[in-house]
């Protein structure tokens, strides 16, 4: 008898031990969203499909810092960062903070966490500084993303991040924060006002004149374009981290919801349905012209500093570099940001063949490239991209990624 519960009571134990937990970005994350760690990283999908597998017993870090304090209906007190344990599906136990094992969905936070922007001692592009955003949890930094910026011009230059194929499943309905600065525009330019439509107004008349009207409309004016896209993360956690200012850069707001939407969507599927994992590159380049009151070409900014340069340029193109390190193949796709440039204006802005145009092994891609609304878009060999935009730090390049 004695034996017989022993060996019940073994097998019992040893089916909890083969407990799984699965997780999915699409249905078990709750908002707001606390940051989650594993092995102290930030989490990450485990399989294409945006699941998360642990075994029973793995543990994950939920962090509220600077964001309240983690919220469960099972909660025995208040905690700001705390540990749980898998017990398996979506349910996971802390006997010290829960009361019982609870469903993962309802760990929240009182509000969002906040990101911030962190100067490291590493150089890009013509030894400007980079800044990783992500965010600081029990005194150590975790990076979501990394972007090269011009500190003098307050130019976005590129940022940069990797992309997999689990980034086509991100956790939807997550709200869109408003955008931060942290002390990098420096306290003297209102950056914030900068974008409004009475500020982008007035700073276009200063250049252009009362000729100004007719580029910013109701279906055409500048907007905070995304560098690195909030969609093309993962989590709520990361997704909010894109809304900085070093991520940002002024974008007509036809191609902002036009083709480099469409590029985004279209990359992200890609990328998941070829299974591969690769680097983005995302940046500007150049400023922008308007023609004048008098017919002149201007360069076109936001802001003139304390010493009247100008700052905060409106880029002439964006771009997005795609590399798959284990193929070491590369392309780059890029967008005219001005749709006020005719069609024989705009192919002439082509520094390179358009290897997109006519090609079957880029039909994945949705855009219309020839829309002037939606943006003018071409694509280029990552060796013939540099030989016209010189940002991008070395890197060997093989093939043709498509």
């Amino acid at each position: 008898m004695i034996h017989r519960a022993i060996m019940l009571l073994l097998c019992a134990l040893n089916l909890n031990q083969n407990q799984r937990c699965r997780l999915n970005t699409r249905l078990h994350f709750g908002e707001p969203l606390p940051v989650i760690l594993r092995d102290n990283k930030l989490l990450e999908p485990t399989d294409a499909f945006g699941n998360i597998d642990l075994k029973h017993g793995d543990v994950l870090t939920l962090s509220c810092e600077e964001g309240g304090s983690l919220t469960h209906p099972l909660a025995l007190r208040s905690e700001s960062t705390a540990t749980v344990t898998c017990e398996g599906g979506d349910s996971f136990k802390n006997e010290q903070w829960l009361n019982s094992p609870g469903t993962f969905r309802e760990f929240k936070c009182l509000y969002p966490p906040n990101y911030k922007s962190v100067r490291t001692n590493r150089s890009c592009y013509d030894n400007h500084q980079i800044f990783e955003v992500g965010y600081r949890i029990q005194n150590r930094f975790y990076p979501v993303y990394e972007s090269c910026f011009d500190q003098v011009n307050l130019n976005a230059i590129y940022s940069k991040y990797t992309q997999k194929p689990y980034n086509a499943f991100y956790q939807t309905r997550v709200d869109r924060p408003f955008f931060i600065a942290d002390d990098v525009y420096g306290s003297y330019v209102p950056v914030n006002t900068l974008f409004s439509p009475a500020g982008q107004k007035s700073a276009v008349t200063q250049l252009i004149g009362a000729v100004a009207e007719n580029y910013l409309t109701k279906t055409q004016f500048l907007s905070r374009g995304h560098l690195a896209a909030k969609t093309d993360f993962a989590f709520a956690f990361t997704e909010r981290a894109t809304f900085h200012y070093v991520n940002c850069a002024p974008q007509w707001t036809g191609f902002n919801g036009g083709n480099w939407n469409q590029l985004e969507i279209d990359l992200r599927n890609h990328i998941h349905a070829v299974g591969c994992n690769a680097i983005i590159y995302t940046g500007t380049f150049g400023v922008t012209k308007l023609a004048s009151d008098y017919g002149r070409r201007v360069d076109m900014y936001l802001y003139s500093d304390e010493n009247n340069n100008p700052v905060i340029p409106i880029p002439e193109y964006f771009y997005k570099v795609v590399y798959e390190p284990s193929s070491k193949c590369g392309i780059a796709f890029v967008g005219i940001n001005n749709p006020y440039y005719t069609p024989l204006e705009a192919r002439e802005m082509f520094f390179c063949e358009d290897l997109c145009r006519n090609n079957r092994n880029f039909s994945w891609l949705t855009w219309h490239p020839d829309n002037p609304a939606e943006g003018y878009t071409f694509c280029c060999t990552v060796p013939n991209f540099r030989a016209t935009v010189p940002h991008l730090p070395e890197f060997k390049v093989n093939c043709l990624f498509t």
